[in-house]
């Protein structure tokens, strides 16, 4: 009986040539490496500001929880003082306020020279403190966060409108209780501008 002819199953890679397989092989060209590094580049450049406006808005109720709190402080330091009993509040009673009670805000300097900066925006952004009117002068005073992230609106004014008489945010008041204006988010919200451009101004008594 003759021999049967046996047909040997054939891999097909078997049949590449060694040029195709070091082209298998080889995995990306270095073409194809920079394009990809340069499309991350750009999906991580452009996620950058969203990123920074959650990581604001997880710092806004920390600042707020600490500046409600040292109002409240000021306050009982000046009670019975008479009808004017702001007229000597500064930036540096609102440090020393906060001076060991509080990481949200950054406190520097000594007694008059002291300082509070912000994280809610800008790096070194100086929060302010002065003597101010609704009825008599000295009867109240503003604290002014400028150049605070458009991430921290409205939330910011939102976590302190119990607390403050009045806000203001880029010059626009969302909130007056000497001129019967309750608080407005949304009115909030519209008169926040993008980027590290807004200015909050509290003002208590």
């Amino acid at each position: 009986m003759e021999n049967a002819s046996i047909n040997p199953v054939i891999n097909p890679t078997h049949c590449m040539t060694k040029k195709n397989r070091n082209l298998v092989q080889r995995g990306f060209t270095l073409l194809e490496l920079t394009i990809v590094l340069i499309l991350i580049a750009v999906l991580a450049y452009l996620s950058m500001p969203k990123i920074r406006a959650y990581m604001i808005e997880g710092r806004v109720e920390s600042h707020a929880k600490a500046l409600a709190e040292a109002v409240m402080r000021i306050r009982a330091n000046t009670e019975g003082a008479g009808p004017t009993p702001y007229s000597s509040v500064t930036t540096a009673t609102l440090a020393n306020t906060l001076r060991d009670r509080s990481t949200a805000m950054t406190v520097t300097g000594a007694g008059a020279a002291a300082a509070v900066s912000h994280s809610l925006g800008a790096t070194g952004s100086l929060v302010t403190v002065a003597t101010a009117q609704i009825t008599t002068g000295g009867d109240s005073f503003t604290v002014t966060f400028p150049t605070v992230h458009n991430g921290a609106c409205p939330s910011f004014s939102t976590q302190i409108q119990n607390t403050a008489e009045i806000i203001s945010i880029n010059g626009t008041v969302v909130k007056s209780i000497p001129a019967g204006t309750a608080y407005n988010g949304q009115a909030a919200q519209d008169a926040c501008t993008g980027g590290d451009t807004n200015a909050f101004v509290f003002t208590f008594r």
